[in-house]
């Protein structure tokens, strides 16, 4: 608490998976909370991406979580054996958002305080999303060579360098992880990185999920797809 509260900080950083409540009509979702419009000091970052990776990440967090951890929570989460077991843990219902997080974010893509990212973008220009960033957070004091040591922090090859600092520890003395040291929870990131592991059957099932959900918004679908590869 005590390095939380230092007034020294110009902003601080949550993350959640949380999304806006809706501007017009009833939340249908317990994930439609943020009060966006009403809360005008606060900046949001939303980032979206292909939900076919998001499945295959999905599947990878869930395996890679240690034994130790399961046994504590009763053998949750589940680990999941394809990615057809992945598909039918997300879709339709979509237990973790997939598809509903950006359709709930885009009308809120025009206001001042959000900055709406889709990793295809994010992932082409790594530069030049920091940049983006640094303007939306109002953050003007940053040199080139301070840019130039972000982006390398942010590679997935520095993050799997460090693979122990993600593995978020518990017990007593810290000494039990949430996530398999062996297997590690960085994964490759990429666009399209999931393509290898799908047939017909599961594309056809994603397309079909995609139409449902975007599919009465031609501007947001053009923007989602259009960035997906």
């Amino acid at each position: 608490r005590g390095q939380w509260n230092k007034t020294e900080y110009p902003f601080r950083v949550f993350k959640s998976h949380m999304t806006p409540k809706p501007i017009d009509g009833k939340a249908t979702s317990p994930f439609q909370c943020l009060d966006v419009a009403g809360r005008s000091k606060v900046k949001y970052i939303a980032m979206t991406r292909d939900g076919r990776d998001v499945i295959k990440s999905l599947e990878k967090f869930l395996n890679v979580h240690s034994k130790e951890f399961r046994n504590m929570w009763g053998g949750f989460p589940p680990p999941l054996e394809s990615m057809e077991a992945a598909f039918d843990f997300s879709m339709p219902t979509e237990n973790v958002p997939v598809l509903d997080y950006i359709k709930e974010w885009w009308p809120y893509r025009n206001h001042p305080n959000v900055l709406l990212l889709h990793y295809g973008e994010v992932y082409k220009d790594v530069p030049g999303t920091l940049r983006k960033l640094a303007e939306f957070l109002g953050l003007n004091d940053i040199s080139e060579e301070d840019f130039t040591e972000i982006e390398k922090r942010v590679s997935i090859d520095f993050m799997k360098s460090r693979q122990d600092r993600y593995l978020c520890r518990f017990g007593h003395d810290n000494d039990k992880t949430v996530f398999s040291a062996k297997a590690g929870i960085i994964r490759k990131g990429g666009v399209g990185t999931s393509k290898k592991h799908l047939n017909e059957e599961l594309n056809q099932r994603f397309e079909k999920h995609l139409k449902e959900k975007l599919g009465d918004d031609p501007e947001l679908m053009k923007w989602y797809k259009e960035r997906m590869h």
